[in-house]
C-alpha cells in the first residue's frame, strides 16, 4: 500500500482519487508535508502532521485516511480498517477510502468484507451514473468472491447501461445460475438460456467454466428485476428466444408486472406470436413509465362491443411510424363493423398527408389536442379505441398482413406540386434518403445513420440524383455532401410534402423513422437500414417486411456495424444500371427491385372480423 494508496489497485476511479490527495497538498501546505515525510518513511513525524490536521474540518477525512496507509504499513490492519471507516463516515462518497478499507480487509484474510467495502463503491459509482469506473471494481470483487451474485447482476446491468449488451448477457445470465443454486425455477431457467445461446456466445461457456460450486454469496434481489435488465440485453443481443424464456419466468414470479408484460409483448411480436404478443402489448396502459397518457374521454373504450350504425373516435399514439404504420387497420374497423362514422385523431404533423389521402374514403382526420382528455372535435361518440388496440381487437395475426399495401396515395394536384419541389428530371434515378429520426426517441442513438457513413450510402447506387428528405435537427448536415445531395429540408414543412416529393421519386433509403413506412404505405421501393437491435416490428434477421412488400431490410449482423448493412445495400443496388426517369404520378409504376409488385390498395377487410371480448 503507498502513500496514495493507488499502487495496488489498476481501478481509474481510485487512481484519479491519489491524484485528489496531491491536489490537497497544493492547497494545504501542511498536508503536502505529510505526504512527503510519509513517502520519505518518516512515519512518527507524518502521524504528528495528519494528527494535528484530523482538527481541521477540510483535511479530516483525507488525514485520517493515509493514518490509516500508515498503520496498514506497520501491519495493524484492524486499527487501519477503523479509520478507513471514520474517515468514509465523514466523506462517504470518496472511492479512495473504500478500497483502502476493501484492501486492509482482504489483509486480514477477511474477504466477505473486503468484496463488501468494494462492492459500496462500484453501486455508488452507478448510482452516480459512473458505470464504466464500477467495471473494474467487479472485476476485483469477482477475483476475490467468485460466486458474489450481485457483483455479478450488477456488472451486467452497467455493462447493458453503457450499450454493451452482448457483453452483458453473460453476468447477468450468471446471476441466473447463481440464484437458481437457492431457488429451483431459476436453476430450470439458467439450464435453458444456457442450451439457448452458448452456442452463439462462447464467452458465457468460458465464464461458466471457471464458476465455482456452491452458494451463492450475498443478498438475492428480486430475480424478476434481473430478469427485465437480462430481458433487455438479450433483445438489443438479437436473442429473442432467449428474452421470451427470460421473461416468461419473470411473469410466473410477479405476474402483475406491466414493465414485464410490456416487454414480453414486444418479443412475442418480434418472433411473429400476435395472438401472446397483442394480448400482452395492452398492458402498455399499466405500465407507469409509458410515454403516452392514458386518456381519460367522454365515451366508453371500445372492447368488442357490436359497431353497427356507432360513431367511434379512434385515436393514434406513440410516434409518426407507428400511426401510419397501423392508419389501414381504422379503414378494416370501419368496413368490417358497418360504423356510421369514424373520426381518426393523428399527431399534427400528419394531419395534412392523411386528411388528404382518406378524404376519398369518408374518413374523418383530425389533430390531436393540447388537452389529452379531450376530443379534438365538440361532437359525442358511442366508442373511443387507441388505435394501436385495434390489432388485438381485429384480432390481427402475421397471415392478415400486409394490410392494404400501397393504401395511401394522393390526388394529381399534390403529386404535381411535389414535382415542382424537386429539379428538372436528369434521367437518372431520383433517390431520396433518411439518415436520422427524431432525437428523443429512445433508441435514436442506435436507429440513426452516423453522417460518417453518409458518403458510403451515396456511392451504394451508382448513376442515382439524390435528394436529402432529412427533416430535424440534423438536417443541415446535408451541407457536407452539397453537389452529391440536394437538400430539400427547407421545402419539406410537414409530412404531406415529403409524401408529395416521395410520389415522384423512384426509391427510399432510410433508417427506421417515420419517412420510411410513409414511403412504405405509398408502395415505394425503400431500402431500410436497421441497427442490429430487434425492433418486432422487422421481425428476426428477415430481410423483408411482411407490413409493406417493397422493403428490404439491411441490418447490422452487430451492434453499430452500420459498414455491413451499407454493404448489404450496395449489393441490392448493383442491378440498377439503366437510368429512368422518375414518374409523372403517383400512378403504380414497374419497379426494378425485387419482390412481389405491390398489390393495389384494397378496402376490404383482411383481419379476422371477430373482436375480442
Amino acid at each position: 500500500m503507498s502513500g496514495n494508496n493507488s499502487g495496488d489497485f489498476s481501478i481509474p476511479v481510485v487512481e484519479r482519487s491519489g491524484d485528489m490527495l496531491m491536489e490537497l497538498g497544493r492547497r494545504v501546505p501542511v498536508f503536502a508535508q505529510g505526504l512527503q515525510l510519509q513517502a520519505a518513511g518518516r512515519t512518527a513525524e507524518a502521524r504528528q502532521v495528519f494528527l494535528q490536521l484530523t482538527e481541521r474540518p477540510e483535511v479530516t477525512a483525507p488525514s485520517l485516511h493515509q493514518l490509516g496507509v500508515m498503520a496498514a504499513y506497520e501491519g495493524d490492519n484492524l486499527r487501519a480498517a477503523g479509520l478507513f471507516e471514520h474517515a468514509l463516515k465523514i466523506e462517504p462518497g470518496e472511492p479512495l477510502y473504500y478500497c483502502s478499507l476493501g484492501t486492509v480487509f482482504e489483509r486480514m484474510g477477511d474477504l466477505p468484507r473486503a468484496a463488501a467495502a468494494m462492492l459500496n463503491l462500484a453501486v455508488m459509482l452507478q448510482t452516480r451514473g459512473q458505470h464504466a469506473d464500477a467495471m473494474p471494481l467487479y472485476r476485483r470483487i469477482l477475483a476475490l468472491s467468485p460466486l458474489n451474485y450481485s457483483a455479478w447482476v450488477n456488472m451486467g446491468t452497467g455493462l447493458a447501461w453503457m450499450g454493451q449488451s452482448r457483453e452483458a448477457v453473460v453476468p447477468l445470465i450468471v446471476g441466473v445460475i447463481l440464484f437458481g443454486r437457492v431457488l429451483p425455477e431459476a436453476r430450470d431457467l439458467g439450464r435453458q438460456l444456457v442450451d439457448e445461446i452458448s452456442d452463439r456466445l462462447p464467452e458465457l461457456t468460458a465464464a461458466l467454466a471457471t464458476l465455482p460450486e456452491g452458494m451463492p454469496d450475498g443478498r438475492l434481489e428480486r430475480l424478476e428485476e434481473v430478469l427485465q435488465t437480462l430481458d433487455k440485453a438479450l433483445r438489443t443481443a438479437g436473442f429473442i428466444d432467449a428474452t421470451v424464456m427470460a421473461l416468461d419466468m419473470a411473469l410466473k414470479l410477479a405476474p402483475g408486472n406491466a414493465l414485464a408484460r410490456w416487454n414480453h409483448s414486444l418479443a412475442c411480436l418480434a418472433r411473429g406470436d400476435f395472438a401472446t404478443g397483442w394480448a400482452d402489448y395492452e398492458w402498455r396502459w399499466v405500465w407507469d413509465q409509458f410515454p403516452e397518457p392514458r386518456r381519460i374521454l367522454a365515451a366508453p373504450q371500445w372492447r368488442g362491443e357490436n359497431l353497427a350504425g356507432k360513431r367511434i373516435y379512434v385515436w393514434g399514439e406513440q410516434g409518426f411510424g407507428d400511426i401510419l404504420q397501423f392508419t389501414p387497420l381504422a379503414h378494416i374497423l370501419r368496413d368490417r363493423h358497418g360504423l356510421a362514422d369514424l373520426v381518426l385523431e393523428v399527431s399534427s404533423p400528419l394531419t395534412g398527408v392523411l386528411s388528404t389521402a382518406l378524404a376519398k374514403d369518408g374518413i374523418r382526420v383530425v389533430p390531436r389536442p393540447d388537452n389529452p382528455h379531450m376530443f379534438s372535435v365538440q361532437e359525442s361518440f358511442d366508442y373511443h379505441v387507441p388505435l394501436l388496440s385495434l390489432p388485438h381487437m381485429l384480432s390481427l395475426r402475421v397471415a392478415d398482413l400486409p394490410l392494404l399495401p400501397g393504401w395511401l396515395t394522393l390526388p394529381e394536384d399534390q403529386v404535381a406540386r411535389g414535382r415542382t419541389l424537386l429539379p428538372p428530371p436528369s434521367g437518372r434515378r431520383r433517390v431520396g434518403v433518411v439518415w436520422a429520426g427524431r432525437p428523443q426517441h429512445s433508441e435514436d442513438a442506435r436507429r440513426s445513420l452516423p453522417l460518417a457513413h453518409l458518403g458510403a450510402v451515396l456511392d451504394a447506387i451508382p448513376d442515382a440524383d439524390w435528394f436529402s428528405l432529412q427533416v430535424g435537427p440534423r438536417a443541415g448536415e446535408a451541407l457536407a455532401f452539397k453537389g452529391r445531395l440536394h437538400d430539400l429540408s427547407p421545402k419539406l414543412q410537414d409530412f404531406i410534402d415529403t409524401a408529395a416529393v416521395i410520389a415522384n421519386l423512384d426509391h427510399v433509403v432510410a433508417v427506421d423513422t417515420g419517412v420510411a413506412h410513409l414511403a412504405g404505405s405509398m408502395g415505394k421501393p425503400v431500402s431500410l437500414l436497421l441497427a442490429h437491435s430487434v425492433d418486432w416490428r422487422w421481425g428476426i434477421g428477415d430481410t423483408t417486411s411482411p407490413w409493406y412488400p417493397n422493403h428490404r431490410v439491411h441490418r447490422q449482423p452487430a451492434l453499430g456495424d452500420w459498414l455491413s448493412a451499407i454493404a448489404s445495400l450496395k449489393e441490392e443496388h448493383a442491378q440498377y444500371g439503366m437510368p429512368v426517369t422518375a414518374p409523372a404520378s403517383d400512378a403504380p409504376q414497374p419497379q426494378a427491385s425485387p419482390g412481389p409488385k405491390p398489390a393495389k390498395p384494397s378496402r376490404k377487410a383482411s383481419v379476422a372480423a371477430t373482436a375480442k371480448p
